[in-house]
C-alpha cells in the first residue's frame, strides 16, 4: 500500500479529534479508515453494506469448516472476522489502521478469546505470518486502496497451503455507480464540496479480464466471480458493470 504520510493526505484541521491525532507514516487507505472507523460497523447495519455483507456470509459458509485457518486482510473494525469465527475458523486479523484494529477488538471482545489475533500491518508484506500455513483468506474492500495488486496477490498466494482459498472483493474499471459518482464529486468540487470522499483515496480500478490474469499469474484458479451493486438491481447488472466483483479463487498447488 501507497505509504505517504497521513500528514500529506488529510487536512491538518481533520487530524485531530476525539480519540486524538491520527499517527503519521500510515499507507494512504489506512489514514483515510482512521478517521472514518468509529462509524465503520454501523455502516453494516443498512443499505448496500448490509446487502454485501449478506453476500459474503453466503459466500463464506460454502468455504469455510470447522477448525480452519483464516486470515481476514484488511479487518477494518472486525464485522467480517466475526463472521469466520462464527463459522468455527481461527482468524488472523490484520489491518493497517490501528483505530480500525482497536475498533475489530472491541466489537469482537471475549467471545472468541484464543481463536482470533491480530496484526498491524502493510497488507502487501505480513511477515509476521509463515509460508502455506493459512486455509483461507478474505481480502474485502481492500485492493481499492492499493497501487499495487500484484503484490498483494504474490503475499496472499504464499501464506495459502496449496488448495487454500480466497475470497476477494474488486472495483472493475467503468461501474455505472463510480463514473456516476466521480462526476457529482468534480462538479460539486467546484463549488467547495468534497462528496464521496472515498474516491479521494479508493482510485484503483481493474477490469475483469485483467482481475483473472492477476490471479492466473499469482497461481490462483477462479472458481467464480459475482457481481455486486449497492445501487443498481440484480437484473441490470448483466448489462452494466458492478461496483464490485466479489472472486472466489483457489491457490494451485505447484509441487
Amino acid at each position: 500500500m501507497d505509504s505517504e504520510p497521513c500528514a500529506s493526505q488529510v487536512k491538518r484541521s481533520e487530524l485531530n479529534h476525539a480519540a486524538g491525532a491520527i499517527p503519521s507514516g500510515l499507507p494512504r487507505g489506512a489514514c483515510f479508515h482512521e478517521e472514518i472507523a468509529a462509524g465503520w460497523t454501523a455502516g453494516y447495519a443498512r443499505g448496500g453494506f448490509a446487502r454485501r455483507l449478506d453476500l459474503i456470509r453466503v459466500i463464506l459458509t460454502g468455504h469455510v469448516r470447522p477448525d480452519d485457518s483464516w486470515v481476514d486482510l484488511g479487518c477494518g473494525s472486525g464485522v467480517l472476522s466475526k463472521e469466520l469465527l462464527a463459522l468455527g475458523a481461527s482468524v488472523v486479523a490484520v489491518d493497517g489502521s490501528p483505530r480500525m484494529l482497536s475498533h475489530a477488538r472491541e466489537r469482537i471482545g471475549s467471545e472468541y478469546a484464543g481463536r482470533v489475533s491480530w496484526i498491524q500491518s502493510d497488507v502487501q508484506s505480513i511477515d509476521a505470518l509463515k509460508n502455506g500455513a493459512f486455509d483461507g483468506v478474505l481480502c474485502s474492500s481492500v485492493v481499492e486502496y492499493l497501487d499495487r495488486p500484484d503484490a498483494l496477490l504474490k503475499e496472499i498466494a504464499r501464506i495459502l497451503s496449496p488448495g487454500g482459498v480466497l475470497v476477494i472483493s474488486l472495483p472493475p474499471t467503468l461501474s455505472v455507480v463510480r463514473v456516476l459518482q466521480k462526476g457529482f464529486r468534480a462538479f460539486m468540487s467546484m463549488f467547495g464540496k468534497d462528496k464521496f470522499t472515498y474516491l479521494s483515496v479508493s482510485r484503483l480500478e481493474i477490469s475483469p479480464r485483467a482481475i483473472d490474469r492477476l490471479l492466473q499469474e499469482a497461481g490462483f484458479l477462479v472458481i467464480r466471480t459475482t457481481r455486486f451493486d449497492p445501487v443498481l438491481p440484480r437484473a441490470l447488472l448483466r448489462l452494466v458493470r458492478p461496483a464490485l466483483l466479489v472472486v472466489e479463487a483457489r491457490k494451485l498447488d505447484r509441487s
